[in-house]
């Protein structure tokens, strides 16, 4: 049996370092539409990366081997530092404001400043910490080693409360309302009051879950041995379905319109991350990343998935994207097209709504003009000098969905600079 997957990787491989290009249309959008995502880049970081945590602004990765976290720019994926924390760090959770770092081998948590990467201090918990999670005023920390999770203040970092939860308990969520942690060792669920830190129940899942994820509406678990993902209901804690079979199913994601999955594989070949639709568990996408997926987090606009035995960490964003990659000269003086810009990669809308679009201009020569239809018009300014120009467009995508009788509205913005010669 697998007590602890992710500390059980301890062998030393050498790592093939990937990079992949970006894409031309860079996401903007405060949420991602339940379209299919893509391979942006695949960024190279530290040894053994096994945990990532991101959000929105800056994305942590714990090197499990090399003892170190590496920071990377959300918008990005730029590297910007590698941070010294405690022995074999196996889980890594940011709030915005602060940041933890589970340090398996050492027993420890090490809080980090988001804003600078500056160790604030190392904190003494349970045994084996292997996953921590913050909702911006707890901290929790689930104790692989005993069967307990630890409670910190995320305002000071002090020990609040050791609490009893099931056997090996290996990944942990906190919603702000529940906290629900995975017991690989007894194949169950605890979910926990996160105010009180009181038991609420246990839930049977899965075989040997190592990863968890509440969006506040729903809780996702990765059975690694079950091979399946268990969704429970954030309310009730009632098991909703059981939606698989993967291989190895470790880590898991959810913004609340998508959960992502990696499925794990101890050999070189690459993994993959299937896509899941929130509201009916259905697969949208299946994406190849590195080797070893071990764990992902999703920030609404980008995906990041921890690569274990390749030293990479993969980015995935929507396909939602502007199409037009170049368009008809522009000469000075003279009415120019119409041409109507084209986008691509959109999700439908739930019926009776349709998917709706609104084109705003940012940079355009003087005398054109852009509809919010996406029309290029107008007569450019006889001032105008003749050679290469361009213009920079952005298109936001809304989706219309039903949570029950109430409409859900998610936007998305994408931009694009585009080619256009002057003659």
């Amino acid at each position: 049996m697998r007590t602890g997957i992710k500390r059980g990787l301890c062998t030393a491989l050498a790592g093939l370092l990937l990079f992949g290009g970006v894409l031309t249309a860079s996401v903007l959008g405060s949420a991602l539409p339940a379209a299919a995502t893509t391979v942006v880049q695949t960024i190279g970081v530290g040894y053994g990366p096994n945990a990532v945590s991101s959000d929105g602004t800056h994305v942590w990765v714990t090197n499990r081997n090399s003892a170190t976290v590496t920071e990377l720019v959300a918008s990005t994926g730029a590297v910007v530092q590698t941070i010294g924390v405690g022995s074999l760090p196996d889980g890594v959770s940011s709030d915005g404001t602060h940041v933890w770092v589970a340090n398996g081998g050492a027993n420890t948590v090490t809080e980090l400043v988001a804003s600078t990467g500056a160790v604030v201090q190392t904190i003494g918990v349970g045994s084996g910490p292997a996953a921590v999670s913050s909702d911006g005023t707890h901290v929790w920390v689930a104790n692989s080693g005993e069967t307990t999770v630890t409670e910190l203040s995320a305002s000071t970092g002090a020990v609040v409360r050791t609490i009893g939860v099931g056997q090996s308990p290996q990944a942990v969520s906190s919603d702000g309302t529940h906290v629900w942690v995975a017991n690989t060792g007894d194949t169950t669920v605890t979910e926990l009051s996160a105010s009180t830190g009181s038991v609420v129940r246990t839930i049977g899942v899965g075989l040997h879950p190592t990863g968890i994820s509440s969006d506040g509406t729903h809780v996702w678990v990765a059975n690694f041995d079950g091979g399946t993902v268990t969704e429970l209901d954030a309310s009730t804690g009632a098991v909703v379905r059981a939606i698989g079979a993967w291989v190895n199913p470790q880590g898991i994601s959810s913004d609340g319109t998508h959960v992502w999955v990696t499925n794990f594989s101890d050999t070189l070949a690459a993994n993959t991350v299937p896509e899941l639709d929130a509201s009916t568990g259905a697969v949208v996408q299946i994406n190849d990343v590195g080797s070893g997926a071990a764990a992902v987090s999703s920030d609404g606009t980008h995906v990041w998935v921890a690569n274990f035995l390749d030293n990479t960490v993969t980015e995935l964003a929507s396909r939602f994207a502007i199409t037009t990659t170049s368009l008809p000269p522009a000469t000075p003086g003279v009415a120019y097209g119409p041409v109507t810009l084209q986008q691509a990669g959109s999700d439908p809308s739930a019926s009776p709504y349709v998917t709706a679009f609104k084109w705003k201009k940012v940079i355009l020569p003087k005398g054109l003009k852009l509809s919010s239809a996406g029309v290029l018009s107008g007569t450019p300014s006889a001032k105008l000098t003749a050679g290469p120009s361009s213009v920079t467009v952005q298109v936001t995508e809304t989706v219309t969905t039903l949570n029950g009788k109430k409409k859900v509205k998610t936007k998305t913005t994408v931009q694009a600079t585009i080619p256009l010669t002057i003659t």
